[in-house]
């Protein structure tokens, strides 16, 4: 399920007519997001422009159920500013008028369980990142990865989805899944973010 938050006619009738057909669409009426009945699998793109404030964004996803994964809306994206919503939880940053089937891959990432990130922000993120001594010397982590993990991690660090790199490698899209989840548990990371800020800074 896809749920949408915004205040905007123009962008309710924007996902219901060019994504209906992709996903299950629910509109939120407002003030009435705590009736969302979310599982590990639903979205909420979240419009960010009908909030006063970065602390009234905050307090809002603060009372969103655990499972549901949210993606900010935005008409004008700013670097810093994305980098932020990433750090407090939002697991994708894109503007209103990014292309649908951009929009889709981030959607597809987010319902795997994992962060997208457009290449510019995905890069803003990684030159302002604080590395410490610790993240810096995690070269020999990458050694204890099997070729092909490495292979999937360089992939990740570049963008590409498990669906671009399952076709790169010519797998399954479940070996996809089962590398990346192994390559976290390995790297003792949670995300593709981070996985990328690693692979990118050694």
């Amino acid at each position: 399920m896809i749920y949408i938050y915004t205040l905007s006619d123009n962008i309710k009738e924007y996902w219901e007519k060019e994504f209906s057909n992709e996903f299950d669409i629910k509109i939120i009426e407002k003030n009435r997001y705590e009736d969302t009945k979310s599982n590990d699998s639903d979205v909420l793109l979240l419009d960010l422009d009908m909030f006063e404030d970065i602390d009234s964004i905050e307090e809002f996803i603060v009372k969103l159920p655990n499972a549901l994964h949210p993606i900010a809306l935005v008409n004008e994206p700013k670097l810093a500013h994305g980098a932020y919503m990433i750090k407090k939880g939002f697991k994708s940053y894109i503007g209103k008028d990014t292309n649908k089937l951009i929009v889709k891959q981030a959607i597809d990432t987010v319902i795997d369980g994992n962060v997208w990130l457009y290449p510019q922000l995905m890069s803003y993120i990684i030159k302002h990142i604080n590395i410490n001594n610790e993240t810096t010397k995690k070269n020999d982590l990458l050694e204890n990865l099997t070729t092909k993990e490495q292979q999937v991690a360089s992939f990740v660090a570049d963008g590409l989805s498990n669906k671009e790199i399952a076709t790169k490698l010519d797998v399954q899209l479940v070996t996809v899944k089962k590398h990346i989840g192994s390559i976290f548990t390995k790297l003792h990371i949670k995300d593709r973010v981070a996985l990328a800020i690693l692979v990118n800074n050694l």
